[in-house]
């Protein structure tokens, strides 16, 4: 699962639309829609006002908010392009209960693009 599979399932689950997220001043609606596609990262400040919203507007009691803040932020490092957060996650996921669905589905994090040009060790016949 990713952080945006995550907060689109969350958004769905309290009945609001992206319109009323984005209407709470932490993001925009255009800006909650691209998050929740993939095409933007939330942000650590992102996710601290989110949980501190679901909490002053009743969504959530005070005490749930804690683990799902935690896994928030752990589903953001599991999707990170270094190597080395992607596997401090891994094994901070492995202590949150619930665990197997957060390593369910390994997000893709970052790919290395391809070089241009001739791949290494390719042959070429001159003309």
């Amino acid at each position: 699962m990713t952080l945006a599979e995550r907060l689109k399932t969350l958004r769905r689950e309290l009945n609001l639309s992206q319109e009323a997220f984005g209407a709470q001043g932490f993001v925009s609606a255009p800006g909650w829609i691209k998050i929740e596609n993939g095409q933007r990262q939330a942000s650590e400040k992102l996710i601290e006002r989110l949980t501190k919203w679901l909490v002053e507007d009743k969504y959530m009691r005070a005490n749930a908010v804690g683990p799902l803040k935690e896994e928030l932020l752990t589903l953001k490092y599991l999707g990170s392009r270094s190597t080395f957060v992607r596997e401090m996650a891994k094994t901070h996921a492995k202590k949150l209960p619930g665990s197997e669905i957060l390593l369910a589905e390994e997000p893709a994090g970052y790919k290395v693009k391809p070089k241009r040009g001739r791949p290494p060790g390719a042959v070429y016949k001159k003309r």
